[in-house]
């Protein structure tokens, strides 16, 4: 295995070997100890001195442990609990016997308390309870509350500019029940699904649960790579293309008119369908929203899923998934979407009413100057990279290319702070991070954000 190994004269050395080495630990191809300093050093032709940079690097990341006079072995109770959630809805992590209650956390990309509409909710509840009765505890039609499903398609239209017809709209519990149910009334073992990368991990275990082929292409500032997705299509029947065209997760990337309508037109060209999972446009801070796929769609390719609980009250678990004419949901799975009717009726007061546009303005706002304050703070930090998004909720951050996204997690932990780091999107994006502005206070970012460079600093 370390014969492998092959090292790039423009490139740092010791660096080199620490990734290559990092990367078979974590796939547990190299497990045990590792082959001591100098006979790798004369193995692949290199000092001893810099194995034994590469060896400190990772133990200093905790994937190996040094033992005196015995050598270095792998670190089996280090990294080997990180998992995700079942459903993704909070995009946290557990890590070994950690606890979620961070004194600041900035993993959620759920708003806290402070910015939730509590009083509006309430009276809306009131107004339902005094109108409908004992109607608002009946069970409701599996697609869900007709008023409900009405109200959100005139809203499509004329907020947004979509055209919906009510007969295909499904209410469902949230982003990730529209994707389950989609992806198992329209996919079948062996279809190619596109993902850019990288993307929501919930998405892409469900996909890879019903048997797909993922092929993922990299994501730029402006969307999707189009020479790389060109190149997909030539050679591979594709069935179905999962984006988030607007401040997409976790990069913060938005997809530009050009490729939007370049990707409706090679979706007509070589007939495959789109599913455009919408959580954030409603949070931008321009002064114009951004415009979705849906909106540009006159060929109906484009699935479309908007949350509404996630940036308005997370316990409500609402979100709306839009098919086209000659795609429906299976009807034996319809009997998984559980609907509350109260909640729906609700919402459906508070949309109708405009008290949703009226929080959504008072949101955008809050965060606006939440990511002002986060992205000043972050300017100070040195040796990372960042994109500053034009709405979201969070930043995704380069670390400097020995710094693991783990090691950074567990400084911070240390101080009560919460992360979301890169390996929890991919094995291979241990230099990344993820930070939301979303549930923190704004008094806490200066202070988070220090903390963040002295990890960083002290791991480099």
């Amino acid at each position: 295995m370390y014969k492998c190994i092959q090292l790039k004269k423009n490139k740092i050395i010791y660096l080199q070997i620490y990734n290559f080495l990092k990367g078979k630990i974590e796939t547990s191809e190299l497990t045990g100890k590792l082959m001591p300093i100098r006979k790798l050093a004369k193995l692949i032709n290199v000092s001893p001195s810099t194995i034994s940079k590469a060896y400190s690097e990772l133990e200093k990341n905790g994937f190996v442990i040094k033992k005196e006079g015995s050598g270095v072995y792998i670190n089996k109770n280090q990294y080997q609990n990180i998992f995700l959630e079942d459903h993704m809805e909070s995009e946290k992590f557990n890590y070994g016997h950690f606890n979620p209650e961070f004194k600041i956390d900035l993993s959620s990309a759920t708003p806290n308390e402070t910015i939730l509409p509590i009083g509006i909710l309430k009276k809306a509840i009131n107004v339902i309870l005094d109108r409908d009765q004992k109607n608002a505890f009946l069970y409701e039609d599996p697609k869900g509350y007709y008023f409900l499903r009405k109200t959100i398609c005139e809203k499509l239209k004329t907020d947004d500019n979509i055209s919906v017809n009510i007969d295909n709209l499904y209410l469902v519990s949230g982003a990730q029940q529209g994707i389950d149910l989609f992806s198992k009334s329209f996919l079948s073992p062996g279809d190619v699904v596109v993902v850019e990368y990288p993307t929501y991990k919930g998405a892409i275990n469900t996909f890879k649960k019903i048997g797909c082929k993922i092929i993922s292409i990299p994501i730029l500032e402006d969307g999707y790579s189009l020479e790389k997705f060109q190149n997909i299509l030539l050679k591979n029947k594709v069935k179905l293309f999962y984006t988030m065209t607007n401040f997409q997760n976790p990069t913060g990337f938005s997809m530009s008119k050009e490729k939007k309508l370049k990707l409706l037109e090679l979706s007509n060209n070589f007939d495959f369908h789109i599913l455009e999972d919408d959580s954030l446009s409603d949070i931008y801070f321009t002064k114009k929203k951004p415009s979705t796929l849906k909106k540009m769609d006159s060929k109906n390719r484009v699935i479309y899923i908007k949350s509404y609980s996630k940036i308005f009250m997370p316990g409500l678990k609402l979100a709306c998934i839009a098919l086209t004419d000659n795609i429906k949901i299976l009807r034996k799975f319809t009997y998984k979407i559980m609907h509350s009717g109260l909640n729906q009726r609700a919402f459906q007061y508070l949309l109708e009413n405009n008290y949703w546009d009226i929080h959504m303005e008072k949101a955008r706002i809050s965060f606006k100057y939440k990511q002002t304050l986060m992205y000043n703070s972050l300017l100070k930090i040195e040796n990372i990279n960042f994109y500053k998004p034009k709405g979201g909720l969070s930043f995704w951050i380069k670390l400097p290319e020995n710094v693991s996204s783990k090691a950074v997690y567990l400084k911070l932990l240390s101080k009560g702070i919460g992360i979301l780091p890169g390996i929890l999107f991919s094995s291979t994006l241990d230099n990344y991070i993820r930070i939301s502005f979303a549930q923190c206070k704004n008094e806490d970012i200066d202070f988070s954000i220090t903390q963040l460079n002295l990890a960083i600093i002290s791991l480099n």
